[in-house]
């Protein structure tokens, strides 16, 4: 459902502070900051479309800045892409500065400090990506912040108008609400990945054979069978050589694994492509119910039930 913020609502003195507050509300906790002294006036139309939310932003001037102690006081953990429709962008994050034009996507992280200056009055649509969303799709997405992705391209122009596109949906059905909201993150995290393979126009072997292991696993993700041993061996390398493979990422093959089912499993129940948690949990590789609803459950914060119950369908 479409909902509307406009601050020639409210009072002008008051509309500086009132936008301040819905930025921070919305977003992340930010210090805003006007370019130019004068008279303030912006508008804002939110939409959600399953676990990613679109706003689209018509605003005068500003600079908005998250420092460190933002950080700390007030912890987020998204990751925000936007695509710019007008004006110019200046965002800075992790020493990288990028410079967005009109049709430019750049993404950033609300776990970081930044800043982000528009000197001229800007429309834009903004994207709030949860993090673990966008990580189980781009595992190296934190390489892609305050980074450029060309509206030019075939991918980056894609991506850009499916996200632009999307702002103005007003979608009743959940269901298909969020699987729109599935495919616009497929497509930015495919834009990323040409991103991604152009800076590492000779990616090391390391490289080559973690991206091979991850294909791997999200191709066999209904086998409970699947453990190190068997990917080790479909990729010909020992099982040694695998855990060092994602040790170096922070993490362990299992503990990927286990996360990408989990993701597939709230991604089908969400969607809802699915009538019983049973059929969620095998289809995933999940060959315990048990452990597939704690471990939904600890991920989550909630059941599988309550996810395929809110749509009518039967359960176990």
């Amino acid at each position: 459902m479409l909902t509307h913020f406009d601050a020639s609502t409210v009072r002008e003195s008051e509309r500086f502070s009132y936008w301040h507050e819905e930025i921070c509300r919305n977003f992340c906790r930010a210090e805003t900051k006007p370019v130019r002294p004068g008279a303030f006036n912006a508008q804002l139309s939110r939409t959600s479309l399953g676990c990613i939310e679109l706003s689209h932003i018509d605003c005068e001037p500003l600079r908005y800045e998250r420092a460190s102690s933002d950080v700390r006081s007030s912890p987020s953990d998204d990751f925000l892409l936007s695509v710019l429709c007008e004006g110019e962008g200046h965002l800075q994050q992790r020493g990288r500065m990028a410079l967005q034009r009109p049709g430019d996507l750049v993404v950033y992280d609300t776990a970081q400090s930044f800043s982000y200056a528009f000197p001229e009055r800007y429309r834009m649509v903004l994207l709030k990506i949860p993090r673990r969303a966008m990580l189980a799709r781009v595992p190296e997405v934190e390489r892609m912040t305050s980074l450029v992705i060309d509206g030019k391209t075939p991918l980056g122009g894609l991506a850009a108008s499916m996200v632009r596109n999307a702002a103005t949906l007003d979608l009743v059905d959940g269901a298909a609400a969020a699987k729109v909201g599935t495919s616009i993150v497929d497509v930015i995290s495919a834009a990323m990945d040409v991103e991604l393979a152009g800076a590492d126009a000779a990616p090391d072997r390391r490289t080559m054979l973690l991206r091979r292991a991850q294909d791997c696993i999200r191709a066999n993700l209904d086998d409970p069978e699947l453990d190190v041993d068997r990917i080790a061996a479909a990729l010909c390398v020992s099982s040694s050589t695998l855990a060092r493979l994602f040790s170096g990422h922070g993490t362990t093959v299992m503990r990927w694994l286990w996360e990408q089912r989990l993701e597939a499993a709230h991604r089908t129940l969400v969607e809802g492509r699915a009538r019983q948690v049973t059929e969620v949990a095998l289809s995933c590789g999940f060959s315990s119910f048990s452990h597939f609803s704690r471990s939904f459950k600890a991920r989550f914060g909630h059941s599988p039930h309550t996810l395929i119950g809110s749509r009518g369908a039967t359960t176990p």
